[in-house]
C-alpha cells in the first residue's frame, strides 16, 4: 500500500536496483482506465473548460487567416461554448500515454458589417505526453506533442461558405487555441502524481516514508511505480526487520480494478516492530478483568494441576504476566500472515505478586486478518495457536500441555484485544492519483499484500 505524508525530497534518480537500507518495496499500478478516469474527472472541473471560453485573438493564427480566406473583415471571433470532452488514453510502452479528446466547440465570429458567423465544430484532440520525473524525483506528465483533427463542421448560419475554405482557416485555429488545454489538464493531473513521494505518522510512535525509487515504466497494459518504503522511530532511526526475506514484490499485469497496490510482507514486519516494540506488547492481566466463563483463580488452576491446592486458597485470584522477550516475527504460511511473539508467561497469586508459582515459555501464534479503511491498511489479529514449556515451577513437574486450553481463553479475552488496541493506527496506503483504496479487497499473494482499488 501506505502519506502518507509532508514531503521527502529525492535529489538524484535511483535506478530500479537501488533500494535504500531499511527499506522495503511497495509497487503500484495504474492502467488506463484508472488514468483515463483522472484525466476525465479534471476535465469535468468548470474552471478547466472556461480557461478555453472567450474571444481569440490574431496572435493565435485564426482571426486573421479566417477572416482573410472568408473575404471579410472579422473584427471578432469567440469561443463561445465547449461541449464536455469525452476522453479516451492509450497507454504507449516506455514512453508515456497518448491522450484522444473528442469535444464540441461553438464559434461565433463578427464583422464589421455586422455579419455574424456561427459555428459548430467537433474537434478531436490528440496529444502525446511522456512519463518522466521531475527535479524532486515525482513522477510528471510533459506534453511532448499535440494536434487536433477536425470532425465535423457545421456552418449555424446562412453565410455561403465552401467547406474546404472553413477546414483550413479552423485547421490553422484550433492548435494553438485547444492545445493549451492538454496543458492545463496535465498541471492539475501532476500535483496529483507528485503525492507518491510523501511521509505520514505512524500513531505517535514514528512515521512511514513512501520514495519513488525509480522512473515509472510504462507497458500496454499499466503504469508501474517501484517505491521505497521506510519505517522511522520518532527519533528518525529507521526500524526494519533483518530476519524478514525482502522478497521482490509483483503483481497481475492485468485487472479489472484501475489500480492495484503491492505491499511487501516485511514492511508489515518493520510497522509491527515499531508499533509493538517488546516492552510494548508486555502486560498483566488479573482475574477481575477477565469474563466470568474465563477464571483466573487457584481453584480453576487446581482442576488442572492438583498440586496447587497445597500452595493456595481455591479462593485466591490469580495474576497473570506476559513479557514479549524479542521482537515479532512475521512469515506467510499457507497464504495467510502469521505473526510469532516468543514470551514467558508467569503465574502469580494476586496477593503476592512477587512470588512466582510458576513461569512458561510461550510461542503465541496470531494469524493477520488485513482489511481497508479510511485508505489506510488496518491490521486485526486473532489467536492461531499457543505453544508452552515449562521454564521453573515451585510445584512438581506436570503436564504443561493441559494449560494451553486456559491460557489460549486467556489470551483470546484479553491479551489479543490488547495487541489490537496497539494496531488500531494502521498502515497509510500511498497517494496515488487520489485514488480510493477504501474497502478495496486485500489478498496474500507470495510474500505481499494485494490491494485493489475500487473502480
Amino acid at each position: 500500500m501506505l502519506k502518507v505524508w509532508a514531503i521527502l525530497l529525492f535529489g538524484s534518480l535511483l535506478t530500479p536496483s537501488q533500494g535504500l537500507d531499511g527499506a522495503t518495496q511497495v509497487l503500484s499500478s495504474v492502467n488506463a482506465n484508472g488514468l483515463g478516469k483522472i484525466i476525465d474527472n479534471v476535465l469535468h472541473r468548470g474552471d478547466i473548460l472556461n480557461s478555453v471560453l472567450g474571444t481569440v485573438s490574431a496572435g493565435d493564427g485564426g482571426l486573421l487567416n479566417l477572416g482573410n480566406l472568408l473575404g471579410t473583415d472579422l473584427t471578432k471571433l469567440e469561443i463561445k461554448k465547449l461541449t464536455l470532452p469525452k476522453v479516451s488514453l492509450k497507454l504507449l510502452p516506455g514512453v508515456g500515454v497518448q491522450l484522444n479528446v473528442n469535444t464540441q466547440v461553438l464559434i461565433e465570429g463578427k464583422s464589421l458589417l455586422a455579419k455574424v458567423l456561427n459555428l459548430q465544430v467537433d474537434v478531436n484532440i490528440i496529444a502525446r505526453a511522456r512519463l518522466a520525473q521531475d527535479d524532486m524525483g515525482a513522477p510528471k506528465l510533459i506534453v511532448e506533442d499535440c494536434k487536433t483533427q477536425l470532425v465535423n463542421v457545421r456552418l449555424l448560419n446562412a453565410l455561403p461558405l465552401r467547406p474546404a475554405v472553413l477546414n483550413k482557416a479552423l485547421g490553422n485555429l484550433f492548435p494553438g487555441v485547444l492545445c493549451p488545454l492538454i496543458d492545463t489538464v496535465l498541471n492539475a493531473v501532476n500535483p496529483l502524481l507528485s503525492t507518491v513521494n510523501s511521509v505520514v505518522p505512524l500513531g505517535v510512535v514514528g512515521k512511514l516514508q513512501y520514495i519513488l525509487a525509480s522512473l515509472p515504466v510504462v507497458s500496454d497494459a499499466e503504469i508501474k511505480l517501484d517505491l521505497n518504503a521506510v519505517v522511522e522511530d520518532l527519533l528518525g532511526h529507521r526500524v526494519d526487520d533483518p530476519t524478514c526475506s525482502a522478497a521482490t514484490v509483483s503483481l497481475p499485469s492485468v485487472v479489472a480494478s484501475p489500480s492495484q497496490l503491492g505491499l511487501s510482507v516485511c514492511l508489515l514486519s518493520s510497522v509491527l516492530k515499531l508499533l509493538l516494540a517488546p516492552g510494548k506488547l508486555s502486560t498483566d492481566i488479573a482475574a477481575q478483568t477477565l469474563p466470568s466463563d474465563t477464571p483466573l483463580t487457584a481453584s480453576a488452576l487446581r482442576a488442572l494441576i492438583p498440586e496447587v491446592s497445597e500452595l493456595l486458597p481455591e479462593s485466591q485470584q490469580l495474576l497473570l504476566k506476559i513479557r514479549v522477550l524479542e521482537t515479532p516475527a512475521v512469515s506467510v504460511q499457507n497464504g495467510k500472515v502469521m505473526v510469532r511473539l516468543p514470551a514467558s508467561i508467569e503465574v502469580s497469586p494476586s496477593a503476592s505478586p512477587q512470588r512466582s508459582l510458576f513461569v512458561l515459555d510461550a510461542d503465541i501464534v496470531l494469524s493477520v486478518q488485513p482489511t481497508i479503511s479510511d485508505n489506510k491498511l488496518r491490521i486485526s489479529v486473532a489467536l492461531e495457536r499457543v505453544g508452552l514449556r515449562l521454564a521453573s515451577s515451585l510445584i512438581s513437574n506436570f503436564n504443561v500441555a493441559l494449560l494451553e486450553p486456559l491460557i489460549s481463553d486467556i489470551l483470546n479475552a484479553a491479551y489479543v484485544p490488547f495487541i489490537n488496541g496497539a494496531l488500531a493506527v494502521g498502515i497509510p496506503l500511498p497517494n496515488l492519483l487520489n485514488l480510493k483504496w477504501e474497502n478495496g479487497l486485500v489478498k496474500v499473494i507470495n510474500n505481499a499484500l494485494s490491494v485493489n482499488a475500487l473502480a
